[in-house]
């Protein structure tokens, strides 16, 4: 409930207005004149316009110091890393007061208490409804936030087009800048380097970003990567292609278990057991076949494994000096 503001009462009566402060003031305080009747039914006016308004007064005076309670408990709640408690007691808020103009914060930080949990689908919910038709603080950073969560959901798509939206509706460079620069970090992160080189240089005020560290990681960027597909022809040899890769304890359980299952057939077929031999054959082929499948994935898992590597030291190392400029 709003608190209700009466700056002051007028009372007609008999043709004269009345101010409250004058009713109070001259009428009650002030002994009774020649007009004593008057004076008498106005103090009678006073006192009911008095006793009405009181509870009104104390209701709302109430109502906002109670929605105001509850809001800083449940914010101090999150601040303690109490995050369900401070959940429910947001969720409380959001009961009791509905049109209370920290209706979006609440669901901010809300969706802060899930995000610390790692709860994304319902931080998510939480940061949607955060965001206002009107562009305020509490809309941006909950689109930050929720740009965040969606790259925790390995959804750039998503987390790209959350920052888009924003970027549409903004005009100020600050804002623009950091939107653009975390349009970069997604870019790089799913190896579109020219288009991450492209929002940096979008960047107007690049004295607030270690843009240099970030360009020089990218031109120097040199991994030791593995190639698919020759993991996958040195395969033919069983846990050649997985040795190729590092995966040296594979490579040797790939070369016994293919050794043995060769061997059986060669001896089936030795000792003029073709059906025998045959079924161990087709068993044997799935399991050379894996060998050569397992090689080339393990290929692509080690790739991405070095690639999640270098991302997370380029990005230490340019938080590393944005905290050190900050300083």
């Amino acid at each position: 409930m709003q608190t209700l503001y009466l700056p002051y009462i007028k009372v007609f009566l008999k043709n004269e207005i009345v101010s409250m402060d004058t009713l109070f003031f001259e009428y009650c305080l002030y002994p009774i004149n020649n007009k004593g009747e008057i004076m008498h039914i106005k103090r009678i006016i006073l006192f009911i316009v008095i006793a009405l308004m009181h509870p009104i007064f104390v209701e709302c005076s109430c109502a906002k110091n109670a929605s105001d309670r509850q809001f800083e408990f449940a914010r101090s709640l999150l601040q303690q890393e109490r995050y369900k408690t401070s959940i429910t007691e947001f969720q409380r808020f959001l009961f009791l007061y509905p049109n209370d103009k920290r209706v979006l914060e609440a669901h901010y930080q809300m969706g802060l208490a899930y995000q610390m949990q790692k709860q994304y689908v319902f931080a998510i919910d939480h940061y949607h409804k955060s965001i206002g038709q009107v562009l305020n603080e509490i809309g941006i950073q909950a689109a930050y936030a929720l740009s965040d969560c969606y790259q925790k959901r390995n959804d750039l798509v998503m987390a790209k087009n959350v920052l888009e939206s924003l970027l549409q509706k903004t005009d100020q460079i600050k804002i623009s800048d950091e939107i653009h620069y975390r349009l970069s970090w997604i870019d790089i992160r799913n190896r579109q380097f020219d288009s991450a080189i492209v929002h940096m240089n979008t960047i107007e005020d690049e004295s607030a970003y270690p843009l240099n560290i970030i360009k020089h990681g990218i031109n120097t960027k040199k991994l030791p990567e593995k190639r698919p597909f020759l993991a996958g022809m040195l395969s033919i040899v069983p846990g050649l292609g997985q040795a190729y890769c590092g995966r040296y304890r594979d490579a040797s359980l790939s070369f016994i278990v293919n050794g043995i299952i060769g061997w059986a057939a060669w001896e089936s077929f030795d000792h003029e057991r073709p059906a025998l031999g045959s079924l161990i054959s087709f068993f044997g082929l799935g399991f050379y076949s894996g060998n050569i499948y397992s090689a080339m994935n393990s290929a692509h898992k080690h790739n991405r494994r070095v690639e999640k590597r270098w991302y997370k030291a380029l990005r230490q190392e340019a938080d590393s000096n944005v905290l050190f400029w900050e300083n």
